[in-house]
């Protein structure tokens, strides 16, 4: 099963949080990850978030339907914008992962229980 943390991190890159503010997306996730680990605010730096940032991936990837569709994605937009892969994860995260089908049916590693955490958490 997917870990929180992830489906939480992507959830921030989605904007669907209370960390969020337009353009912030380091900083909002300093600001979850601080909270969670009771840390001071903007206590992690910007190769931490990064470092976060691939954890996510690499767990994402381990329970998504299509990892080869993600990773594509990623080198799209790698290549489109000419970001470092950080940045393009957080990219991937907004718009291209999905947590919900169209029928809001749990998809690609998330489930009811790490969902209702998040919904208390976030």
């Amino acid at each position: 099963m997917m870990e929180q943390r992830t489906l939480n991190i992507i959830n921030i890159c989605k904007g669907n949080t209370k960390y969020n503010e337009p353009g912030r997306v380091y900083n909002a996730i300093s600001d979850y990850l601080a909270d969670e680990c009771m840390m001071a605010p903007n206590y992690y730096s910007e190769d931490e978030i990064s470092l976060e940032l691939w954890e996510a991936l690499k767990d994402y990837i381990d329970h998504c339907d299509k990892p080869s569709f993600v990773l594509w994605c990623l080198k799209d937009v790698m290549d489109r914008h000419n970001w470092d892969m950080y940045h393009a994860i957080a990219v991937v995260f907004s718009a291209y992962t999905q947590v919900k089908d169209n029928n809001g049916n749990y998809v690609n590693g998330f489930d009811d229980r790490i969902h209702a955490l998040d919904k208390e958490e976030l």
